[in-house]
């Protein structure tokens, strides 16, 4: 038998003890090529377990534009191919997890599923459902992974972090010279009600989501109001379309001028639904005059 020489003996030992530092100090790395290997012999067995979201190096994705008060649904694909022309051979199982903080709910629509051979996708829907009160920049962590369990062993998995956007308030006028008339557009973005008067166990200012508010009777939404705006203007400069439906149905709060011996309203005040817009008509007695884009010539007030 041969003796390996010295110098051989010393330069494995040196590779070893190369390769063991770097499995110890690169866990990313050891990952990276354990992932490779186990691909490889999945592969090699025709065993195809994908997704275009979940991955087996958990890939972090930050999404925000959630209203931090309604439920938030997050649709999650798998599928059995290599790509449009090789895919597994038969049926695959697999099953379904989620972790999330205290602070939400997480539910998803199943805890396993099957990809048929012969449709080679399936999904799954992860729903977040809020628990405490957020606020715009709030943000919570949520991790999903699918296992297959059958006929191979395969995780993938990633991780959202579900921001809270700003949502608000805007207006714009439209106008330009020549035009007989401008128009007032509102848009209330905010995808919720705020409870001004008690009832069941609402107390003032709770935050009510657009599906209960939806279940309540007309008595309890009366008891709430996603956006009060109120709207002034010079009778002088503008005069109000007296039949627009805004003005029509909150009639009762209109403030009135006298000019000439005749009354013109000034302004009036009125609530918009949750995630709503609406159009208000004005007449020019000028038409040379352009107000487009002008923040003066109506005065907008957001009440709550």
């Amino acid at each position: 038998m041969k003796k390996i020489p010295t110098g051989a003996r010393w330069f494995a030992v040196l590779v070893l003890a190369c390769l063991a530092v770097l499995l110890i100090s690169q866990t990313s790395l050891a990952r990276y090529i354990y992932q490779a290997v186990n691909n490889y012999i999945l592969e090699s067995q025709h065993f195809y377990f994908n997704s275009s979201i979940l991955k087996e190096d958990n890939p972090t994705y930050s999404i925000a534009d959630w209203d931090g008060v309604n439920p938030y649904t997050l649709t999650i694909d798998v599928n059995s191919k290599k790509n449009e022309l090789v895919s597994t051979a038969s049926d695959i199982t697999y099953n379904i997890e989620v972790s999330c903080p205290s602070s939400v709910i997480c539910n998803v629509d199943k805890t396993e599923g099957i990809i048929y051979e012969n449709v080679k996708t399936d999904s799954y829907v992860l729903t977040v459902i809020p628990i405490n009160s957020f606020e715009a920049g709030d943000q919570v962590t949520v991790t999903t992974k699918a296992t297959s369990t059958y006929p191979y062993t395969k995780s993938i998995e990633a991780t959202y972090l579900v921001g809270v956007q700003n949502y608000g308030f805007s207006y714009q006028v439209t106008d330009a010279s020549g035009e007989k008339y401008l128009t007032l557009e509102l848009t209330n973005s905010r995808p919720y009600y705020e409870v001004e008067q008690a009832f069941q166990s609402y107390q003032v200012g709770d935050i009510i989501s657009l599906d209960t508010y939806q279940s309540l009777s007309d008595t309890e939404k009366a008891y709430c109001v996603s956006a009060r705006v109120s709207i002034s203007f010079d009778p002088n400069q503008i005069l109000l379309d007296m039949t627009d439906p805004t003005y029509l149905a909150n009639k009762d709060t209109q403030t009135l001028t006298t000019i000439n011996s005749y009354q013109y309203v000034t302004g009036f005040t009125f609530e918009m639904d949750a995630t709503s817009n609406t159009k208000i008509i004005f007449y020019k007695p000028n038409i040379a005059d352009n107000y487009n884009g002008s923040t003066s010539v109506i005065q907008v007030n957001l009440q709550n």
